[in-house]
């Protein structure tokens, strides 16, 4: 049986995805006025791969 705390992130997981999305396409943009020719797909793989190591930071504290 899940916990209420489940339950109720269970409720915020698309919100999160949003999110996540949102930061990516913020940090493409940004990246992208300092690089003209942006590949985004590496922009994202980068992105996303400091998305992880600041989730493991904050996970550690």
């Amino acid at each position: 049986m899940a916990t209420i705390e489940e339950v109720e992130m269970g409720r915020y997981a698309k919100e999160l995805e949003d999110d996540v999305r949102h930061l990516v396409r913020k940090y493409c943009r940004i990246m992208a006025w300092d690089i003209p020719d942006l590949d985004e797909q590496a922009a994202r793989r980068l992105i996303l791969g400091a998305l992880r190591s600041s989730v493991t930071h904050v996970e550690s504290e």
